[in-house]
């Protein structure tokens, strides 16, 4: 949980299967905790580009040299809480 992108490095990318991104939920966590168990079905784009190194920030689309990790729009969507 954090308010923005976090750095991930290359070992991270390799060893993990997935990355929910939940910012910063406050009431809404109970929300993130049912999709996260099944509950409800799992659907979501990020709202942001996703950096590669800390020397692309600030990032945007259409930047010179754009080349995030996740770009803008990046996401999942399930049908009937199936991948």
């Amino acid at each position: 949980v954090s308010g923005r992108p976090l750095l991930l490095d290359p070992a991270q990318r390799t060893e993990t299967d997935a990355i929910v991104a939940a910012w910063l939920p406050g009431s809404e966590g109970a929300g993130v905790a049912d999709t996260l168990f099944g509950a409800r079905p799992f659907n979501g784009k990020l709202p942001v580009s996703w950096p590669q190194t800390l020397a692309q920030e600030p990032i945007n689309v259409g930047d010179p040299h754009y080349d995030p990790l996740y770009p803008f729009g990046y996401g999942l969507t399930t049908v009937a809480g199936h991948p």
